[in-house]
């Protein structure tokens, strides 16, 4: 509804057809849970996923009241985490078994979320709204107090929880002893973390150490690929996957991961950024030629 109510305005830009892909997925998740029934396969695991989906929103629509009181939309950032593991640890905890299945769960997600929280907060600690946000501030204008709501909190929380399928897979999964598949998840978070938060810091310490804000930071795991934090965080998603195995129906939660890669890689995240260092930095064409945009030990372009 608020999509079609400002598609008419041209020079705010929304309300094309991309802009529905992500509601009209939640929606159909929705009604595949209203129209189902006791006895109707699955939907037990819909119902879950359903709670998951209001307590994602309830904690969203909290902190974009905070964003209204403080005038910084940019503590979504803060928030991404977060919004995939409380509802996770809240299931869990209401659940109470804590099997050894359900405790690996909620430490990777925990370490994970607290890791990026953290560090995005440290971050942006002292700073002004994130540049993305206050463009939109002035682009929407009167509008933006109650069109961010949607623009960034709903549809980062909708994002986020269509990911999490992998995650309340895991938590559908119920009591179990560890397995093959959380070796698995393990080995691929750790190599995830890796990547992300060691990455994030050879960044912290090139930026305090350049002299000259046009140097490319090539060295680290920044000789690897162009983008180790990116690919770590695809790498910690396919933990998560693997931690929805578990479950019998997991293999198809794994379309999550597969789409994080993607969005990573090559939907937004990385396309975005090379686009701007490209801009912003002349010796990042070379960079380009000899380090793997992705995939470390690939070929670079």
């Amino acid at each position: 509804m608020a999509l079609l109510l400002l598609r008419n305005r041209p020079e705010l830009r929304v309300g094309g057809l991309r802009d529905f892909v992500y509601p009209l997925v939640a929606l159909v998740f929705g009604l595949a849970w209203f129209m189902s029934t006791s006895t109707t396969p699955g939907a037990w695991f819909l119902a879950l996923y359903l709670r998951a989906a209001v307590i994602t929103g309830a904690l969203l629509a909290l902190v974009w009241l905070i964003s209204l009181l403080r005038r910084d939309s940019s503590i979504m950032d803060v928030a991404y985490p977060l919004a995939v593991a409380v509802p996770v640890l809240v299931l869990l905890a209401r659940r109470g078994t804590w099997s050894a299945h359900e405790i690996l769960v909620a430490v990777l997600v925990s370490v994970w979320s607290l890791r990026m929280s953290l560090h995005i907060g440290l971050r942006n600690a002292g700073q002004s709204e994130d540049g993305r946000y206050a463009a939109w501030r002035r682009r929407f204008g009167g509008n933006w107090w109650w069109w961010s709501f949607f623009q960034v909190f709903a549809l980062q929380g909708v994002t986020v929880w269509l990911w999490s399928l992998c995650l309340i897979a895991a938590v559908a999964a119920g009591p179990h002893p560890l397995l093959w598949q959380h070796a698995l998840a393990m080995l691929l978070f750790a190599v995830g973390m890796y990547f992300q938060a060691v990455g994030d810091l050879q960044l912290e310490r090139f930026k305090k150490q350049r002299t000259d804000r046009s140097q490319v930071l090539d060295s680290g795991l920044w000789a690897l690929t162009r983008h180790p934090n990116y690919f770590g965080e695809a790498m910690v998603w396919w933990s998560f996957g693997a931690l929805g195995l578990v479950h019998p129906w997991g293999w198809i939660t794994l379309v999550c991961p597969l789409y994080v890669t993607w969005f990573m890689s090559r939907g937004s995240a990385t396309p975005m950024q090379e686009r701007y260092l490209g801009k912003s930095k002349p010796a990042y064409a070379d960079y380009v030629a000899r380090v793997p945009q992705f995939f470390p030990w690939t070929q670079p372009g």
